[in-house]
């Protein structure tokens, strides 16, 4: 069986900003895949095995997401499986924009580590986004002061780091930062995290999240 690569077809670039997506299937199947662009066709390397019995060129109906600067982003468009490492996207209209990194927030815990002039502190985010956040447990943190920070979302994973500065102090006390430094990886990083926060969300609302 072909094993999957993360090398990117001949006459192709990178999405800028663009990291691991999902492609979709109607059964639910879902793919992960790295994307890249060719004119108006995506280019979609498979990073898993695929263990069914496609035939080359076996087309589906499917919706792809995934990362860029601009947030999260779904297209809807025929997927062509050109062979079990590779397969090109034909989207059927305009991207959608899911999450728009400066606005959308989810309300979650998350151990924040917050460095200053004064030393390093250990807080948490009341919320997050991929613009900033809020921070619980700062009440040495002024307006405009500028921090270094280490967000721990995921256990197995370096946190995700960068400068952020305050740019409010509310009346219960908790600060509103953001984001003035952070990785394109580290941002993508977060913006697929929220994501992941509201269809769970989502998902329990509708009663089938288990």
């Amino acid at each position: 069986m072909t094993e999957p690569t993360e090398i990117a077809p001949d006459n192709v670039t990178l999405f800028p900003g663009s990291g691991q997506g999902t492609l979709t299937t109607p059964t639910g199947e879902e793919v992960p895949v790295r994307t890249f662009e060719r004119g108006k066709e995506v280019v979609l390397v498979v990073l898993v095995n695929l263990d069914d019995e496609r035939d080359n060129d076996q087309v589906e109906a499917a919706e792809l997401e995934y990362t860029s600067r601009r947030g999260l982003i779904k297209l809807r468009g025929e997927a062509v499986f050109e062979d079990p490492s590779l397969i090109r996207f034909h989207p059927d209209g305009d991207a959608e924009v899911l999450q728009r990194r400066d606005f959308v927030r989810v309300l979650t815990p998350h151990p924040v580590t917050v460095t200053d002039d004064d030393g390093r502190q250990r807080v948490h985010t009341v919320d997050l986004s991929g613009g900033g956040m809020l921070l619980a447990d700062a009440e040495g943190l002024e307006v405009d002061q500028t921090i270094h920070f280490a967000i721990s979302i995921v256990t197995t994973e370096l946190p995700i780091e960068g400068v952020a500065r305050v740019v409010r102090v509310r009346e219960d006390g908790k600060r509103a930062l953001m984001f003035e430094q952070i990785s394109d990886h580290d941002r993508q990083r977060l913006i697929r995290f929220v994501f992941e926060c509201m269809r769970t969300a989502r998902a329990r609302t509708r009663g089938d999240w288990m």
